[in-house]
């Protein structure tokens, strides 16, 4: 699943509640990078970026004449258009590429509307974002061909300012809660746990723990099925990961039932200052990718 599809089918289930744009960082880049090509077994991922750093262009090439290229438009800063174009056989197929239209209005609080068109000239949904007087989102709105939905969401800080709890409600029905914790008040993010909720029953948990430099060391996921009135684990895996000096993940510690696998990564470098690797050795599946990478000119 590429970037922009993954972001889609949870964008139009309901499921993203915020405005979701995508910098160096999110690529595992870091420096002035101005493309980044990789090249993988399914094909080719290509990523543009601006000089400040935002994505401006994500393309997946399948193969000669099948690609899925996804286009980034930013104002001082803020995204305003989002186009995607997929080709099949070297023809645009009109009814899977879509752009996504964003209009901003600050007074009195913020408030965000997007609106999302089919290339065919359909229309596919519109949302439409409120948020308090310190930047939290608190409400959208999502309307398509089968009606309307609210979405409302209540943050809530302890008496520490150490964790805060984030619900959202779908039309009146809880649908998921995350749980911040931090250090310290003002501090670095340690914990994040999601429980996501089917038809108001809890269904899924998920765990994140991250170290001091910000970086994920454990994901703990599990699933659960009701069964006589009790909340029971179906599905649990986990993720145990190990950075090196550079902040590349080394080593990962894969968890499912009783089935426990280790994988170890080697890189190359690419030599500049900024350390970005151009290969990486997995074993022991002995699968590598590589990456090729232009930097702006200073």
């Amino acid at each position: 699943m590429s970037l922009f599809t993954g972001f889609l089918f949870t964008h139009l289930m309901g499921w993203s509640q915020e405005i979701i744009t995508y910098n160096r960082s999110d690529f595992d880049l870091k420096g002035p990078v101005k493309s980044c090509f990789v090249f993988t077994k399914y094909g080719q991922e290509q990523y543009q970026f601006n000089k400040t750093g935002q994505l401006v262009e994500a393309a997946t090439v399948f193969g000669e004449n099948d690609s899925e290229t996804t286009y980034y438009k930013y104002e001082k800063a803020k995204l305003v258009e989002r186009r995607v174009e997929n080709y099949v056989n070297g023809v645009l197929d009109k009814t899977t590429s879509m752009a996504n239209f964003y209009s901003y209005d600050s007074i009195p609080q913020l408030k965000i509307k997007e609106k999302i068109i089919g290339y065919d000239r359909t229309f596919v949904a519109q949302f439409n974002y409120r948020y308090d007087s310190i930047g939290q989102l608190t409400r959208v709105v999502r309307t398509n061909t089968q009606g309307r939905f609210i979405t409302l969401i209540s943050h809530q800080w302890d008496s520490l300012r150490t964790k805060k709890s984030t619900a959202y409600w779908l039309d009146s029905v809880p649908l998921k809660q995350i749980d911040s914790i931090f250090l310290k008040a003002g501090g670095t993010l340690s914990q994040l746990k999601t429980k996501e909720f089917d038809n108001g029953i809890p269904n899924a948990l998920e765990l994140r723990v991250f170290n001091k430099k910000g970086l994920e060391i454990e994901l703990h996921s599990t699933i659960y099925i009701e069964k006589d009135a009790l909340l029971v684990p179906k599905k649990a895996s986990s993720v145990r990961t190990k950075y090196d000096s550079n902040n590349h993940p080394i080593e990962q510690i894969f968890e499912r039932g009783v089935v426990r696998q280790t994988k170890k990564n080697l890189y190359q470098l690419d030599g500049s200052p900024f350390k970005n690797w151009i290969k990486k050795i997995t074993t022991p599946d002995n699968t590598y990718t590589t990456r090729k990478i232009v930097y702006f000119e200073e």
